[in-house]
């Protein structure tokens, strides 16, 4: 009886997975991309693109929609549901973090999108502008009041930026916000209405950058820039690294392709069963190479694990952590 339950379910897996495929096939994807063009992102998701049409047969169209570093988009995609399957989002990294944080801007509940997969994790810099007189840390530390360019303070980024100032014991620090995209603060940088950001490294990977990297914000060095010191080699306060530490918790869900709320649960197995083989495909991870992205993809089931994760940290260690984000250096 057991066995017969068992090819049972797994025949009606199959024919589930044939409706679905027929479901798609024909039809138009809207990808949201919750920022402006030009940005690692919209990138990232136009590489995607024409991968994904050809696993699901169907039209694949990338939507830009900026704005409040990406929580617009966001919003907007919680609370006008096209249930239908059709219509995806690259969320931002650091969702959950954002919600956990109780940012005003937030109106949505992250455990109730369809998470498909985590597609990857970005690694950030401290960067200045190329053609910038700081040439090291220390040139930094020296300003009277520096000051670091970001979208919003909980932008994927925003975060990051603003613990630059604990981590280098900046206590003059000052925030401009307000940047729509990343494309946008890299022009603020280069232009020098700010002194640094914190920012992905493929932007100084590519041809002709705009920036360059002093310090990684992450917990090693990036192999492609192997003399710039990861901010765990400083002498860095334990609070200070406790706050970094929570930081990247709540990042860990990366860079994801989600549902908005309501979209059948068939589709969703169906959909993360079609971006496993997408994330492996070898003219998807020839693109992203290239493109200087650290592609390191997590199944939705896993992705939605570090999503419940990132929402149980201390009250006491929020607290503090929301005093240095939305008071200190604003």
């Amino acid at each position: 009886m057991a066995v017969f339950l068992m090819v049972l379910t797994f025949s009606n897996f199959g024919l589930a997975a044939e409706d679905m495929a027929a479901f798609y096939r024909g039809k138009t994807i809207r990808l949201i991309v919750p920022y402006s063009p030009g940005g690692g992102t919209d990138l990232h998701a136009r590489l995607l693109a024409p991968v994904l049409k050809r696993y699901l047969k169907a039209t694949v169209v990338v939507i830009n929609k900026p704005g409040g570093g990406g929580l617009v988009a966001m919003n907007d995609f919680y609370e006008n549901p096209q249930k239908d399957g059709l219509t995806l989002a690259i969320s931002p990294e650091g969702l959950p973090f954002s919600q956990a944080m109780g940012d005003p801007g937030v109106r949505f509940d992250v455990r109730k999108f369809g998470w498909i997969i985590s597609l990857y994790k970005d690694f950030r810099c401290l960067m200045v502008g190329i053609d910038s007189p700081y040439k090291s840390l220390e040139d930094l530390k020296k300003l009277k009041q520096p000051k670091a360019a970001i979208s919003s303070v909980t932008s994927p980024a925003g975060p990051a930026t603003i613990l630059a100032f604990e981590v280098l014991n900046m206590e003059n620090g000052k925030i401009v916000a307000g940047y729509p995209g990343s494309t946008e603060i890299l022009l603020a940088v280069k232009r020098l209405e700010a002194d640094f950001t914190v920012i992905t490294k493929s932007h100084a990977l590519r041809k002709n950058p705009l920036v360059r990297p002093l310090l990684a914000m992450e917990e090693t060095r990036a192999p492609e820039f192997p003399h710039i010191p990861s901010y765990t080699e400083l002498n860095v306060k334990p609070e200070v690294k406790r706050m970094m530490e929570i930081l990247m918790l709540g990042q860990a869900a990366g860079r994801a392709i989600v549902t908005p709320p309501g979209v059948a649960k068939e589709k969703i197995a169906f959909l993360r069963k079609i971006m496993n083989s997408v994330v492996k495909d070898p003219e998807y991870l020839d693109k992203v190479e290239k493109a200087g992205f650290f592609a390191k993809p997590l199944s939705g089931e896993e992705t939605t694990a570090k999503v419940e994760k990132a929402l149980s940290v201390k009250p006491s260690e929020l607290k503090m952590l929301k005093h240095i984000l939305f008071e200190k250096y604003l």
